[in-house]
């Protein structure tokens, strides 16, 4: 079996790569960035850990670091998971031509999905129905969003902004007033030089993603969000398996075959619960937070997308998965409960869900059907650790 190295190891995505990959026998190391708090490597599937430059802060000393480890464990495939480090190897994917393989989509599809705006405005020419979005590089420009329905939403156009060797990380806010929109802009124009305004689209988030190579679409999985880390919109802290739905499984292959990605990528919907209606949110081009889920429903995406890159071995098109999974993030939803416990943001337009009534659900700790992204009767050192370490935060 192949010796493989798993970057980021303290993302969600990464214990999902490691315990499937271990699993199925490969030589699983871990390599995240320095100080950082990584379960993954806790995992007993992980071989061995080791700590790297944060790239955001050292892209130079990471790509050396990475190099190092390299040639050092005579690594057969590295595995990035985050925008983080993708961003530097595909830069300097010439670098580690001779060494190694790395598990990076082309150059020119990771420029397009990472960027927001094109990604709307590539979906806007296919007929997705998408937010209305505006890309502000000046005050003045923001003055024609002053017609929409308050609070907006101000976020930057990448998840990381590079500058040179140094990455800067965007973030989503809100506006709930012309002040206080206009105060967020000039901050994030004076940082970024541009800045996308959107509003705000309500509903529940639907989740597709599938595995893409040659411009066709294999294993294909949908999911709903149960729970948000913040209610507003973040990353899922509970989500449950879907049948899919034809339209968004049409839409997604359109986007996805259109930006001439290649690997596992993920594609996020908001649908209106009255209407019925889509609205596209944003591209995952890389592993997504919630990878346990589909693993959990009989959808293996590390193996596929490993087997592909060192033998290249397609899936099979479709594969049946067992619907109605709910899998949950534990710590995630403490998060959770502690945004709700805030309350309702003041301006706030639809319905915020109850502290109370949500407490009495997140704190059912079985039932049929649900399942855990961390915590692991066979594997359970990094789920008890993450909540020990939350909890030590908190006490």
């Amino acid at each position: 079996m192949a010796k493989l190295l798993i970057l980021d190891g303290h993302c969600s995505a990464a214990l999902a790569f490691v315990r499937s990959l271990g699993r199925a026998g490969h030589w699983t190391a871990v390599g995240y960035s320095e100080g950082s708090f990584a379960p993954s490597s806790l995992s007993r599937y992980c071989r061995l850990h080791c700590e790297y430059p944060n790239p955001i802060n050292h892209f130079a000393n990471f790509i050396e670091r990475i190099k190092n480890l390299v040639q050092k464990y005579k690594i057969d495939l590295v595995i990035p998971l985050t925008d983080a480090t993708i961003r530097p190897l595909s830069c300097m994917r010439d670098q580690f031509k001779d060494l190694t393989l790395t598990a990076i989509p082309n150059e020119k599809s990771i420029e397009l999905v990472c960027d927001k705006y094109r990604t709307i405005t590539l979906a806007k020419e296919l007929g997705i129905p998408v937010p209305k979005t505006m890309l502000v590089c000046s005050e003045e420009e923001v003055e024609s969003a002053l017609e929409w329905r308050f609070p907006l939403v101000i976020k930057d156009r990448f998840s990381i902004r590079w500058h040179g060797e140094k990455g800067v990380p965007g973030r989503v806010t809100f506006a709930y007033s012309q002040d206080e929109l206009f105060t967020i802009i000039k901050k994030r124009l004076n940082t970024f030089g541009d800045v996308l305004v959107q509003e705000f689209c309500d509903g529940v988030g639907i989740g597709f993603s599938c595995f893409i190579a040659n411009g066709k679409v294999f294993l294909p999985f949908q999911w709903q969000r149960i729970r948000e880390k913040d209610p507003r919109g973040s990353g899922s802290s509970a989500r449950k398996s879907l049948s899919l739905d034809s339209q968004i499984e049409k839409f997604s292959y359109e986007l996805l075959v259109k930006t001439d990605f290649e690997g596992i990528a993920m594609v996020e919907f908001k649908k209106d619960t009255v209407t019925g209606e889509l609205c596209l949110m944003e591209i995952n081009g890389r592993p997504w937070g919630s990878m346990q889920l589909p693993i959990h429903c009989n959808i293996d995406y590390p193996r596929y997308l490993v087997n592909w890159y060192l033998e290249a071995q397609y899936p099979q098109k479709k594969k049946d998965y067992q619907e109605g999974i709910t899998c949950r993030w534990l710590v995630a939803d403490f998060l959770h409960l502690e945004n709700l416990w805030e309350g309702k943001p003041v301006g706030w337009p639809v319905e915020y869900p109850n502290f109370f009534s949500t407490l009495l659900k997140v704190s059912l700790p079985f039932y049929p059907k649900l399942r855990y992204d961390h915590l692991s009767l066979f594997d359970p050192k990094p789920g008890i650790a993450e909540l020990v370490t939350w909890l030590k935060g908190h006490l």
